[in-house]
């Protein structure tokens, strides 16, 4: 049974004179259980929106629980 839904948003933070990116993450817990892939990805763009970072990844990730 799902138990939870976690969207999980990466952005470049910054970048080194390496040019080594340095990434940051926005988790967003307890989406809706029937959250869909192009709902994510429009909730990605109104956060991108509202914090004016620009989003490289989102991620769905689920919480099961096992009996």
């Amino acid at each position: 049974m799902l138990k939870e839904l976690t969207l999980v948003l990466t952005y470049v933070a910054a970048v080194d004179e390496d040019g080594r990116e340095a990434k940051k993450a926005r988790r967003f817990s307890q989406v809706r259980l029937d959250l869909t892939n192009t709902q994510a990805l429009e909730l990605q763009g109104l956060i991108s929106e509202l914090t004016g970072e620009t989003y490289v990844t989102a991620e769905l990730t689920e919480q099961k629980v096992v009996n």
